[in-house]
């Protein structure tokens, strides 16, 4: 099966001209025709904009399901990372990786139906600023406490705004069975700044269940605007690839 897979940082749907305009981030969607999209910077949690139901907003507009998971809850707003997906969501968990005095962060897991008995497990992840911080919380990713259910013979992607600025890969993850897709590609892209992009924030990984045929940023002019990010899009097609939990101790499904 081919699939098409985007994480994008929506950036609570403020653009590069500092306006608020959720409408322009669903009409970037849109542009990306994607089955499964990875959103970070979903919401509002310092009263920036006047609506509290981005996620919601987001998946109605788009006609799509969709999984939230705040990080932030604050007098009503909501913040995190969403999936929108095509494909019915079977179920979706949101995981702590904050670090004390640092601003929340997580991991939303959905397990989305392949049909035929499969699913694919996808992860949205926001990671921190700093080098120490992000270093836990890759631990914490990559930990049987975390991602102890997730079953072994289904599909792995990780994906969203890792936050490191080096164009190389991010070393905590580059372990195991989990792949830098850009790397498997030879294509480093980059997705940050938007209107002149040039370091590789955003980034995906996956298992051996996932083989990578193409992995661009979207450059529409209404991406540029819309977010300091651009939409990363990797199309892709599922395997029937078991890798062995013994042989790979370090595999990211535990």
């Amino acid at each position: 099966m081919e699939l098409t897979l985007a994480s994008y940082n929506i950036h609570s749907g403020i653009g590069t001209d500092g306006r608020f305009d959720l409408f322009r981030t669903a009409e970037v969607l849109r542009e990306l025709d994607a089955d499964v999209v990875a959103l970070q910077e979903v919401g509002d949690f310092r009263g920036n904009t006047g609506n509290h139901h981005h996620p919601e907003l987001l998946a109605e507009h788009l006609g799509m399901q969709m999984a939230f998971g705040p990080n932030v809850v604050r007098e009503g707003r909501r913040y995190g990372n969403a999936i929108l997906s095509r494909l019915p969501i079977v179920k979706s968990k949101n995981y702590d990786l904050s670090v004390h005095r640092r601003e929340p962060r997580g991991a939303l897991r959905c397990d989305l139906d392949l049909g035929e008995g499969r699913l694919l497990h996808v992860f949205d992840i926001h990671l921190g600023l700093s080098i120490g911080e992000r270093r836990r919380q890759e631990a914490l990713l990559l930990s049987a406490d975390i991602l102890r259910d997730t079953v072994r013979k289904d599909p792995v992607v990780v994906c969203g705004d890792f936050n490191y600025w080096l164009n190389g890969p991010t070393p905590g993850l580059m372990r195991g069975a989990i792949r830098d897709v850009a790397h498997l590609l030879h294509r480093a892209q980059r997705t940050y700044p938007s209107r002149f992009p040039l370091l590789r924030l955003d980034r995906m990984y996956v298992d051996a269940g996932i083989e990578p045929l193409s992995l661009t940023p979207h450059r529409s002019p209404r991406a540029q605007l819309a977010s300091d990010h651009l939409p990363l899009v990797m199309r892709f097609r599922t395997v029937r690839a078991h890798v062995d939990s013994a042989a790979h101790p370090a595999r990211l499904v535990a």
